[in-house]
């Protein structure tokens, strides 16, 4: 083994005396005792965090987790998978106080995931997900800590239920749009309902003060009997006018209709000169 190295950028090499932790190697050239000293090997790594077993990355890692599936609290089947970023602050909990870091960041993500998606409803886990990734990476700043390990963020990758609960959330998904259709269209309808009648009642206010203004000027010129019956007979006018206007409907008017209405008005006239 080499008295003699160079610990790359962004490296650390850990060196042990007898067994034990004794120190930690940065960057640059660096040496060690021989005999007393050793460099320290990781073995069960893989090729995570760190090179040729002996050079521990400092840089942000990334490790993505296989697909587990869960339940949700709605007891609805969820097959999810996330991607884990973290970096070591302490390299010396990193390799001396947990058997095999990497595994353990892992699991304790994936029994973390396991534990928030049991606490939501599957349409608020497909509603929330950045939520749940936040909710995840807290939960995970204690344990990570007595590793020596800062995980800065979780990212769901993978969200997936069965076929049978994706063709019912499909349906459900169809009769909502259905619903809120109706209910857009039932709204509208009830709102021209609305306006209609308004304009009604306002049409009806708009006669109802004409023919108060025309009473008015009426009065002012004539008797209270002939006001009475020009009224009478306009209102007969206005019936036959609203029969006729159908073209299936037959009118019979009376032959001496004009003399009717002439004597009712002569009649009126009279009366009032007497």
């Amino acid at each position: 083994m080499q008295i003699i190295f160079t610990v790359p950028q962004s490296h650390v090499v850990v060196i042990t005396r007898f067994g034990k932790y004794a120190k930690t190697k940065k960057q640059g050239l660096r040496s060690r005792i021989p005999l007393f000293e050793k460099i320290h090997r990781v073995k069960d790594w893989g090729n995570t965090a760190n090179k040729e077993g002996i050079f521990i990355e400092l840089t942000e890692q990334n490790m993505n987790t296989k697909p587990k599936q869960c339940h949700s609290k709605d007891n609805v089947p969820v097959t999810i998978d996330a991607s884990i970023y973290w970096r070591i602050i302490d390299v010396k909990k990193a390799l001396f106080e947990v058997d095999n870091l990497p595994t353990a960041i892992v699991d304790t993500c994936l029994n973390a995931l396991r534990s928030e998606i049991g606490k939501l409803t599957l349409d608020q886990i497909l509603s929330s997900r950045q939520e749940l990734s936040e909710k995840v990476a807290s939960s995970l700043i204690e344990t990570s800590g007595k590793w020596g390990v800062q995980i800065s963020r979780v990212e769901i990758q993978e969200l997936e239920t069965s076929d049978e609960t994706a063709e019912a959330m499909r349906l459900e998904m169809a009769a909502e749009r259905k619903k809120r259709a109706e209910i857009l269209q039932a709204e509208g309808f009830a709102a021209a309902k609305i306006k209609t009648a308004e304009a009604e009642a306002y049409a009806i206010k708009i006669r109802a003060d004409a023919e108060a203004e025309y009473l008015k000027k009426l009065s002012g010129t004539l008797s209270r009997d002939l006001v009475g019956n020009i009224l009478m007979m306009e209102k007969v006018l206005e019936s036959y006018k609203t029969i006729s206007a159908n073209p299936a409907n037959k009118v019979f008017l009376p032959s001496n209709i004009r003399t009717l209405i002439s004597d009712q008005i002569l009649g009126s006239t009279t009366s009032s000169e007497v």
